[in-house]
């Protein structure tokens, strides 16, 4: 038989040793990991009735406006727009339009 240092083989036996070290890494945080999945679990055969969990719901506030009423609101809107955007784009030749027109009376 060769009684020669075979490098190679060594190498195996060090990659292996490796490989080794890190299964048994593996399986020591694996054993770890358990716990802490057990105490997120939640017992099913102690929950509420689902009656109990859906009859707390929130109420919420609902304003319900009829067709017409909504019409009108947004016919007054509708209106308003109209009239701010004509006040921004005539401005003031409207105010001095009116102004000319109107008649000054004198009191007695």
């Amino acid at each position: 038989m060769n009684t020669e240092h075979n490098p190679t083989r060594d190498q195996a036996k060090q990659l292996r040793r490796k490989v080794q070290e890190v299964n048994e890494a593996d399986s020591n945080t694996m054993e770890q990991v358990p716990d802490s999945k057990q105490e997120k679990d939640i017992d099913v055969l102690n929950l509420p009735p689902r009656k109990e969990t859906h009859q707390q719901k929130k109420q919420t506030i609902r304003l319900r406006i009829s067709n017409p009423t909504q019409r009108f609101l947004f016919i007054v809107f509708f209106i308003l727009l109209i009239i701010v955007g004509a006040y921004f784009i005539i401005g003031d030749k409207l105010f001095t339009t009116i102004s000319f027109y109107s008649f000054d009376f004198e009191v007695l």
